[in-house]
């Protein structure tokens, strides 16, 4: 009778720390590259913000990340982003655009969002843009 109690607690035990290390084991397999080969592919484009096929917030910040020495214009589902609106952070060469109340987009609409960035080498202006776009979803 002792004995099966203590077989029964050292098997318990056994399958605890195998299940624990099977957690552990996922995550570190879990595929967590976020490297978006069109991306890594174009250069001058650096980041989109969010990735490609993320989940956000309605209020999340959209934009695109670009080398030195372009311009950007946003479209978030098909609306023009007012120049206004956009942040442009020069030292990184940021272009984002955070929705809120007043804007010309308040909160990001439920399920998929798509963004369409125009951009264009600084010294030949906007008649040589080319575009990228992307989606993600919002919760």
């Amino acid at each position: 009778m002792l004995e099966s109690i203590v077989l029964r607690r050292v098997l318990l035990g056994v399958a605890a720390v195998a299940g624990a290390g099977a957690i552990v084991l996922a995550l570190l397999l879990a595929d967590t590259d976020n490297t978006d080969v069109s991306v890594t592919g174009n250069a001058a484009v650096d980041e989109l913000i969010p990735p490609r096929g993320a989940e956000v917030l309605s209020q999340e910040t959209v934009g695109i990340d670009l080398a030195p020495g372009y311009d950007a214009r946003l479209y978030i589902n098909g609306e023009k982003i007012p120049e206004d609106q956009v942040r442009h952070q020069p030292n990184i060469n940021r272009f984002t655009f955070r929705p809120d109340q007043g804007k010309v987009i308040e909160s990001l609409q439920a399920e998929q969002n798509c963004v369409v960035a125009e951009y264009w080498p600084q010294a030949s202006g906007p008649a040589e843009a080319a575009t990228f776009s992307w989606c993600f979803t919002a919760a």
